[in-house]
């Protein structure tokens, strides 16, 4: 190996009055440089966007939710026993039903209404408010305050056409004041749905006899896997159990099949750059095709040929690789801690591009970059190692 490192960094790029492997040696690496770069800011822009939206989803849904009817007892004394054997932290029993909401000006829209225990709820989820004006109140999102003209304060009219009385008759109508408008900055929450009192949630669902289900917030949220296993297998068989992943399945697998497409297209880039280098590697071949003569006479074998190349384009398409790996990680780590690329916040739910790395993104692409600078440096030395002593002279004349 020794050896081949040796003959590799004499024929690099052709040496002295190489011309266009030279030329095209250094288009290489900028290329692999470039592609390197591209796919590990993109990957770390791309993890970032779901690490704030993991972090909101999670903030809004709880870590875990139980439904279902048990057996016997309730859904509350289920969970009860949770938090007693260190499980969980909190929960929230809610109802949720779809509703018609009417303003002062007779302005109306259907919303997803969620009644929940006041007495916890800024401590239950991120709402991104601090305080309640009052527990016989209602909380609306953001955008839809502003399409319904709606302030603190302001008079809100409740209805649920689901529960309408089975004779003659309208469903109840319930008539509260806005106690504040909270922010999810995630998803629509803020533009179809409303938080209301568990008690005035049990006077507007006529028909729901006992809650939907309940939020569960975990002692360790690192470890919700083997919590979610161990809360599994003490509850009866028609309780179900769901993550925020689950119960947003299709937002989540868009987003993994984002991030896998990105890294699928930026990796073209150093496939083109790799049939580059394979280029410059076959024109370096022509150029030394006098010396790889005078090795084989010498007594180099095929095997030892091929290693030369290969260790060539190791050295060329690791310079491009490594400089375009070791300038992203320093932009990410600079993104990270001073947020020097900024985001419309009226727009976006965060002030700065958010870049996140992970240790099997740091496997993956300089895997995939080094796969491919062997790929097209076998490619290079496939002509290579055919080269006969006696052809290399008639070729160099």
């Amino acid at each position: 190996m020794k050896f081949a490192l040796l003959i590799a960094k004499r024929f690099m790029l052709g040496g002295k009055g190489s011309g266009a492997s030279r030329f095209t040696g250094w288009i290489a690496v900028i290329g692999l440089a470039v592609g390197c770069f591209a796919l590990i800011i993109s990957v770390a822009v791309l993890n970032g966007f779901e690490a704030r939206v993991t972090e909101k989803v999670m903030g809004f849904e709880g870590d875990l939710r139980l439904s279902g009817a048990p057996p016997s007892g309730s859904l509350e004394e289920l969970a009860d026993s949770l938090v007693n054997a260190g499980l969980i932290t909190a929960y929230m029993p809610f109802f949720e039903r779809k509703g018609l909401i009417i303003n002062d000006f007779d302005d109306s829209r259907m919303v997803t209404i969620k009644a929940v225990d006041f007495s916890t709820i800024l401590d239950f989820y991120d709402l991104g408010i601090d305080s309640l004006s009052g527990e016989q109140s209602v909380l609306v999102g953001s955008l839809l305050a502003q399409r319904l003209n709606l302030l603190p304060g302001d008079n809100l009219k409740l209805m649920s056409p689901v529960d309408a009385p089975l004779g003659f008759g309208l469903p109840r109508l319930l008539c509260l004041p806005v106690a504040g408008v909270f922010r999810a900055e995630v998803l629509d929450y803020d533009d179809r749905m409303i938080f209301i009192p568990l008690q005035v949630g049990r006077k507007l669902f006529t028909r729901k006899k006992t809650i939907d289900g309940i939020d569960l917030r975990l002692v360790d949220t690192e470890k919700q896997t083997h919590i979610r296993q161990q809360i599994a297998s003490v509850l009866p068989a028609n309780i179900r159990i769901k993550s925020w992943v689950e119960l947003h399945q299709g937002l989540f697998s868009a987003m993994r099949m984002e991030r896998i497409g990105a890294i699928i297209v930026l990796s073209m880039i150093i496939l083109v750059a790799s049939f580059n280098l394979a280029s410059t590697l076959a024109l370096i071949t022509y150029q030394k095709i006098r010396e790889i003569g005078i090795l084989r006479a010498m007594g180099v074998t095929r095997e030892g040929i091929r290693n030369i190349l290969l260790t060539q384009g190791l050295i060329i398409g690791g310079l491009g690789a490594s400089t375009g790996l070791g300038l992203s990680l320093l932009v990410v780590f600079i993104q990270q801690q001073t947020g020097i690329i900024p985001l419309p916040a009226e727009i976006y739910i965060i002030e700065a591009v958010p870049m996140e790395l992970y240790w099997h993104d740091l496997v993956l692409i300089p895997v995939i970059a080094f796969l491919l600078i062997i790929f097209a440096s076998l490619i290079a030395g496939k002509r290579a190692i055919l080269i006969q002593p006696k052809d290399a002279v008639q070729m160099e004349k």
